[in-house]
């Protein structure tokens, strides 16, 4: 009689061999993959520093066959304000998309709690202090990644690579990002372009679905943590060496030398 092979998680930083997934190695279903998150952070509290959230897009929800939003949490070492350079070592990928971050604010700690039922209801200044126009360099080491299903790239920390975090400017409750328009550029010339609108709701809305799922899902955000909230542009690559910015209303916000990390 054959053994059950046991299911695949990150277990590495930032893994640069390829892997192939069998239905056999993915975790049964969504609950099953983030109690490995759970395992994770359990291991090193640095997992947690941000989130990155998936399937806050139509793109998304469409390639993982899923109705709402999941996440994957990123290592301390995952993440940097302003970098020269990112990522800060070698991903299995490097491309990017823009995203806007919002920060939990130290007002929101109560509640960051399990039995509290109105976080959307909440001031938008209570639960965040802070947004950025952000980079996120998504890398996954799993070939079949969109035919092995979303289970897996929960497992997979949501394909966490690193997120390079801009200027940060403060919230209040009339923050709102409508119109606005992000631009990603490569050595100067544009390279993908987009806005807040490529998301299904609002970026403070997706932040505080994130707040409530992952409460559900028994984890613990916390006050100082970033949120990423999804791909505002497309995913583009990048090339090794090159100058990449992102704007935000023809405003830079970031800009870094892309690759560091690779050979």
């Amino acid at each position: 009689m054959s053994m059950k092979e046991a299911p695949y998680f990150r277990t590495e930083m930032t893994p640069i061999r390829s892997v192939h997934l069998s239905p056999t190695q993915i975790p049964a279903n969504i609950t099953e993959a983030y109690r490995g998150l759970h395992r994770i952070i359990d291991c090193d509290p640095a997992y947690g520093a941000a989130w990155k959230l998936g399937g806050t897009t139509a793109a998304t929800q469409r390639i993982f066959k899923v109705n709402k939003l999941y996440f994957g949490p990123l290592h301390e070492r995952e993440v940097a304000v302003l970098p020269s350079a990112a990522p800060a070592f070698q991903t299995y990928e490097l491309k990017g998309e823009a995203e806007i971050a919002l920060r939990i604010a130290s007002t929101a700690a109560d509640f960051l709690r399990a039995d509290r039922k109105n976080t959307d209801e909440a001031p938008l200044s209570m639960l965040f202090d802070a947004w950025c126009a952000a980079l996120e360099l998504p890398s996954s080491p799993i070939e079949n990644l969109a035919d092995i299903g979303v289970t897996a790239l929960i497992a997979d920390r949501c394909a966490a690579g690193f997120l390079a975090l801009g200027r940060a400017h403060p919230v209040d409750d009339f923050t709102n990002w409508a119109g606005s328009v992000l631009r990603v550029k490569q050595d100067g010339q544009t390279i993908a372009t987009g806005g807040s609108s490529a998301l299904l709701s609002p970026p403070d809305i997706c932040a505080r679905s994130f707040i409530i799922e992952a409460l559900a899902q028994g984890f613990s955000p916390r006050p100082g943590q970033w949120i990423s909230t999804g791909g505002a542009t497309p995913c583009v690559n990048f090339t090794a060496g090159a100058d990449i910015s992102v704007c935000y209303n023809d405003h830079e916000e970031l800009r870094f030398v892309a690759g560091i990390g690779t050979a």
